[in-house]
């Protein structure tokens, strides 16, 4: 079975959990939000145990009082678990049923989950749209992240294929679209972490550089992708040091020894986490 974990903040905790919850559905949201805390930590043998077990909750909250918010936890699970085509029909459950006022937060969750349905069951096109009016239209910020993380993995991804005049524009395109996210909201980890992806890609390794270690230093949702931050922070550590003059690139060093020392890594190229 195909699993991969909803990204990003992974809508930690998505839904608002308050006293008029009913009982099947506040445990849907409490499994859920259980496995999306283990995930960040790589228990993934807990968390798909506590997704189930939301999935089993919402499945009985659906059944015993079908409604919006139901179907969307219960779409969320089944994403987590890799159950595409439930998932889809889950969401666009959601939807037929409506949103109570108040709960456009809710809908925004329920729409990205659909785009990541529809991006797993090859309709790239339409996710795209998705994540791009998300990006444009939501001020709920677990949304934000979550589409900003999607819509830049696959521009990514569709970039390494095109000419590179193309290429060129597509990569200028997804910068602006991550500077508006960060005139937004500059102290989000995440958009300066993907930002640093995007400027490697275009080779601006200073810049890639640099907005890696504001990353690292306002922090990242998962360890999944702190990791690869540091290891952006590795590779263009050892590309500046080799194509910056020799005195620049001793100040260059010395400066990101600093950083190493403050984030307790044992030297320059090896954060704790890495094995030697």
């Amino acid at each position: 079975m195909k699993r991969k974990l909803f990204p990003a903040a992974a809508l930690a905790l998505v839904f608002v959990l308050s006293v008029a919850c009913l009982p099947h559905l506040r445990k849907a949201k409490q499994f859920y939000a259980e496995g999306q805390d283990q995930a960040r930590v790589f228990r993934t043998a807990a968390a798909v145990a506590s997704w189930k077990r939301a999935l089993d909750e919402a499945e009985c909250e659906c059944r015993r009082k079908p409604s919006a918010q139901a179907f969307t936890i219960k779409g969320l699970a089944e994403t987590n678990l890799g159950r595409w085509r439930e998932a889809e029909a889950s969401f666009l459950k959601a939807f037929s049923l409506g949103y109570e006022p108040g709960e456009a937060w809710a809908s925004d969750v329920a729409l990205a989950g659909l785009a990541a349905s529809f991006e797993e069951l090859g309709l790239e096109a339409p996710a795209l749209r998705i994540y791009a009016q998300l990006l444009d239209k939501s001020a709920f910020k677990p949304v934000l992240m979550t589409a900003a993380e999607k819509r830049t993995n696959l521009v990514l991804a569709r970039a390494a294929g095109l000419d590179p005049e193309e290429k060129s524009r597509t990569l200028a395109g997804l910068t602006k679209a991550l500077d508006r996210l960060l005139d937004r909201d500059f102290a989000c980890g995440l958009f300066h972490y993907l930002h640093a992806q995007v400027d490697g890609h275009i080779g601006d390794l200073r810049r890639s550089y640099e907005e890696a270690v504001i990353a690292h230093e306002l922090g990242l949702p998962s360890e999944k992708i702190s990791r690869d931050n540091d290891n952006q922070l590795i590779y263009c550590y050892d590309k500046l040091k080799e194509t910056l003059p020799a005195a620049e690139s001793k100040a260059f060093a010395s400066a990101h020894s600093g950083w190493t020392k403050k984030w307790g890594w044992r030297d320059a190229r090896t954060p704790a986490w890495k094995k030697d």
